[in-house]
Formats: structure tokens, C-alpha cells, sequence
């Protein structure tokens, strides 16, 4: 179906291009120059990020962070098995959406943690993420309040997420 909708979607521009007299191939060419210009200003923060994911997830650092915030979640009456979504949210989308797959896959998708997970997977962003690649694309040096306050509000969802999952499911 999706085939379908994208063969209909590049009929329509082609279409389009050629009522109002467009040369076609020449806007496509401008677009693909844009575009290349865009990624080639990114590549260095994504390079950088996608790095650190690599060094934090291979260090020890990451098992560290665990062991000190595993009691302050467990006060707070966070299940042991999200603790990692906690850590892993803020930093990458496809890390925690592969831990969420993970969590799909032990308990089910029915399940209670499972729920929790994918409340906090769908309210809560890449703070970091944000902060490192966008922020650096516009040139924004100081991010003064902007990765604090992301972050706290990433942990208020992630509470929210579980209390909300607690009390409807």
C-alpha cells in the first residue's frame, strides 16, 4: 500500500513539474546539491555523537550509571527493568527503541513494563541529541537552561509515563 502511495505521490510532482513548466531534472539536481550541503554541515556532530554512543555503550561507564541510580529508582518505586530506558532515552532514540523491542520481547507487548516503556519511549525526547546536533547547527554555543531543563523534564515524563500506565492499564 505504502508502494502504491509513493508511486502516486512522485506521479503528482512529475505531473505538477510539467503543467507549470518546470525542467524537472534541473530542480531535482538544486535539491540533491541542498541536500548534500545540509548533511555535509551535520556529519561532524553526528560523527561525534554516534562516537560517544559507541564508547559509552562499550565502557564501563554505562553500568556505572546504572549502579548509582538503581537506588535512587528503586525508592522511587521505578521497576528494575526500565531502569535502563531511564538512562538510555535521553541519549539515543534507537538505543532505547531497541531496549523498548527488547522489553516487547520478555514480557510481552500486553504487559505492564511493556506499557511503562512505551509511555516513556513516546513522551520523552533525545534531550542530548537534540542539544548536540541541533544547537551546533544553528550555531547556538550557549545552551544556558536548555539541557537541564530537557532533562528534567525528561525525567517528570518518564514519571508521569509510569504513573499514567500504573493507573489506566
Amino acid at each position: 500500500m505504502a508502494n502504491k502511495l509513493m508511486m502516486i505521490y512522485v506521479l503528482l510532482i512529475l505531473i505538477f513539474g510539467l503543467i507549470k513548466k518546470v525542467d524537472l531534472i534541473q530542480a531535482f539536481m538544486i535539491g540533491v546539491k541542498d541536500g548534500f550541503k545540509l548533511v555535509m554541515s551535520i556529519f561532524p556532530t553526528m560523527l561525534a555523537f554516534m562516537l560517544f554512543m559507541k564508547v559509552f555503550e562499550s565502557s564501563s561507564l554505562q553500568a556505572c550509571m546504572l549502579q548509582y541510580m538503581s537506588p535512587l529508582l528503586s525508592w522511587l518505586h521505578v521497576p528494575e527493568c526500565l531502569t535502563m530506558m531511564f538512562l538510555l532515552r535521553p541519549l539515543s532514540g534507537s538505543a532505547s527503541l531497541s531496549y523498548l523491542n527488547e522489553l516487547y520481547l520478555k514480557y510481552g507487548v500486553d504487559h505492564l513494563y511493556s506499557m511503562m516503556a512505551t509511555l516513556i519511549q513516546c513522551g520523552t525526547d533525545t534531550t542530548m541529541y537534540v542539544v548536540s546536533l541541533y544547537f551546533n547547527h544553528v550555531h547556538i554555543t550557549k545552551t544556558r537552561y536548555a539541557l537541564p531543563l530537557g532533562l528534567f523534564l525528561d525525567g517528570v515524563a518518564m514519571f508521569l509515563a509510569l504513573i499514567i500506565a500504573q493507573y489506566v492499564f
